[in-house]
């Protein structure tokens, strides 16, 4: 199995996330100042709310580019096993995370939530957990991923078309869980038609991919053509 990464993104955004914390540390300690003080009143609460901003941005990057395991080193590791038809990219593309394989494309939507996560059509619900409370700033929110996997599946679809035509093999949506104590309940599909997305965990993902359809597998010249796409400016 082949990787590719965009290692200096990657690097970038871990030196994001060290200067918007020390940035948002001092800006919300300059706002705690200023509420004591009557002059600097005014200046509080703006300086409050900046620093609650980049305390976000700190933390989404911080989850995406630095925190151990990432997901690119999860996919990995599920993905160990399978030959040089299949090769994952990571931050290199439209979408954060494209598998290619003998037959198709993934687009991949990657979460890393733990506890039960249950799904019924394309709802998504998280179980209530205090300690999700305490961390506040430092996991990002489910969200949607089922609209998220369609959207990136597009975004990918639109993008390789322009450069390959009727060539363009399949491209379809996948959510994966990557948090080992993460339990998945998928209810009955209620979705519509057209926005129902698989997801697995990681520690399926392999399996799940094993007993997709391998016919119609992908022409050398055009796999040649996707490699070169998806690699971007990553080497």
């Amino acid at each position: 199995m082949r990787i590719t990464i965009n290692q200096p993104l990657i690097q970038k955004r871990a030196k994001l996330v060290r200067w918007t914390s020390l940035a948002g540390l001092v800006v919300l300690f300059a706002g705690l100042m200023a509420s004591f003080d009557e002059r600097y009143y005014t200046l509080a609460l703006p300086a409050l709310l900046a620093g609650f901003v980049l305390a976000n941005i700190s933390a989404y990057n911080a989850n995406r580019y630095v925190k151990e395991p990432r997901a690119d080193h999860v996919l990995e590791k599920a993905l160990k096993g399978f030959d040089n038809n299949y090769h994952l990219f990571c931050f290199t593309a439209p979408v954060s995370y494209v598998l290619l394989t003998p037959s198709r494309l993934y687009a991949l939507v990657v979460k890393a939530q733990d506890g039960t996560i249950r799904k019924q059509g394309s709802r998504w619900r998280r179980s209530f957990s205090w300690r999700r409370l305490f961390l506040f700033f430092g996991e990002e929110s489910l969200g949607d991923p089922t609209r998220q996997a369609l959207t990136d599946a597009d975004r990918l679809r639109h993008q390789l078309a322009q450069e390959l035509g009727d060539s363009c093999p399949p491209i379809e949506p996948l959510i994966v869980f990557t948090h080992p104590q993460v339990r998945l309940e998928v209810a009955g599909n209620n979705a519509q038609e057209g926005d129902e997305v698989p997801a697995v965990t990681a520690a399926d993902l392999k399996k799940y991919l094993r007993n997709q359809p391998k016919s119609g597998l992908i022409e050398a010249s055009t796999r040649r053509r996707l490699v070169e796409l998806l690699k971007g400016d990553a080497e």
